[in-house]
């Protein structure tokens, strides 16, 4: 599948065109330095940055002015087995960071999914979990690159609140929503400190995981957080148990996500820190799409209205 670069891809729908022609266009700078051709290459998924993959390639750029000097740092640090491609350069161009790495062969986990059968989906899940599982054992080495806040783990109490007022405005949410949201987010703070502080990838979704029969590879480390290991146990679960339009999933792949969830989880935080996570999660996403998507049917908003229910949505089996 080509890119024309006069059609819009999916992944830019809501983007400012002149914005996302800019990334395109130094993109295509980045491939050619590299032996690439921009046209030639296929857009990979990934919403914060935008990735090309071709011609023995992959190029990740950032969509705003940022840089990636501490991803690239973190992704040099990762053990071997994580299964990252080799990182063959990076650098900034006009403000937008940049990273070129290696293109090793293998499928987009998200992309192949829906063409895995019910066993193949439950190993990915239990692959993807050991990969991640590598990531915190090498909390030493990476516990002074990797922050104590990012994605969507905001940096202050204060913060996660103001996201709650913001999604509480934008979804009129119920006086009983209101009282459990506050409530999950408060028992979140109080529990982190509590716990083991540990490097997790930050974004544990199918989307981030290479397949080629297995799971291969673990992929973007961009909001790789220092924090309760609870933070990818949510993203694990969700990616599992919830469909891209937001609705519950009976699976093996599922339940074995919530069996890893409630052996890794903290025996006594766990439940308070894997629910405020999610909640978390899904505030931020709030914040990053109602402005331009339609409230009512949107996935993070019906994820969020589960999680502030009696019984914790998808997470019901592991608050009991």
């Amino acid at each position: 599948m080509k890119e024309s670069s006069k059609s819009i891809h999916p992944l830019d729908e809501h983007r400012d065109p002149i914005s996302t022609a800019l990334v395109r266009s130094l993109a295509a700078e980045v491939a050619a330095q590299y032996g690439g051709d921009l046209a030639r290459m296929q857009r990979a998924n990934g919403y914060s940055n935008a990735t090309w993959v071709g011609n023995g390639i992959a190029v990740r750029i950032a969509h705003t002015a940022v840089g990636m000097a501490r991803e690239v740092a973190i992704l040099r640090a990762l053990p071997k087995e994580v299964g990252h491609p080799e990182i063959l350069g990076e650098g900034t161009t006009n403000g937008h960071g940049w990273i070129v790495s290696a293109e090793i062969r293998g499928q987009n986990l998200h992309e192949a999914w829906s063409t895995l059968t019910p066993a193949q989906r439950e190993a990915a899940v239990r692959q993807l979990w050991a990969r991640a599982q590598i990531v915190h054992d090498a909390t030493p080495s990476l516990s002074t690159i990797v922050a104590s806040h990012g994605g969507f783990i905001p940096a202050t109490f204060d913060a996660a609140i103001a996201a709650a007022d913001r999604a509480n405005v934008k979804l009129g949410l119920s006086s009983a929503q209101q009282s459990q949201l506050y409530k999950v987010i408060e028992g979140y703070f109080r529990a982190a400190p509590l716990v083991e502080q540990i490097a997790n990838h930050g974004d544990l979704a199918l989307m981030n995981a290479l397949w080629e029969g297995d799971v291969i590879a673990l992929l973007d480390f961009e909001f790789a957080v220092l924090g309760p290991v609870e933070i990818d146990l949510c993203r694990l679960v969700c990616e599992a148990c919830v469909s891209d339009d937001g609705h519950l999933i009976n699976s093996d792949a599922g339940n074995a996500t919530i069996e890893i969830a409630a052996r890794y989880m903290d025996p006594i935080h766990g439940p308070s820190l894997i629910h405020g996570a999610a909640v978390l999660d899904q505030l931020r996403d709030i914040d990053i799409w109602t402005a331009s998507e339609s409230v009512e049917d949107w996935r993070p908003c019906r994820l969020l209205a589960g999680l502030l229910s009696v019984n914790g949505g998808y997470l019901a089996p592991l608050l009991k």
